[in-house]
């Protein structure tokens, strides 16, 4: 099971991430799975508290970055 959140960081779309909550055994997939919904909200709502913690870290070198020529592949040989 994942649990996961998106972000954009700054205005553009170049500064994406995703916070996933992953579960590595059986036994916590089947606890995160049989949680009602009003604790699952509040474990995506911790998420979202991470990812407003690490874009108030990050954001000073964001803006600090010159903005990035378009490029059609991410370096993969394609």
């Amino acid at each position: 099971m994942v649990i996961d959140c998106d972000r954009f960081l700054d205005d553009t779309s170049r500064y994406r991430v995703t916070l996933a909550l992953t579960t590595r055994t059986l036994e916590m997939h089947a606890l995160l799975s049989a949680m009602p919904g009003e604790v699952r909200e509040g474990v995506t709502a911790a998420l979202v508290r991470a990812l407003d913690d690490i874009q108030g870290l990050l954001a000073p070198h964001i803006a600090s970055r010159e903005p990035a020529p378009e490029t059609s592949s991410f370096g993969c040989g394609t």
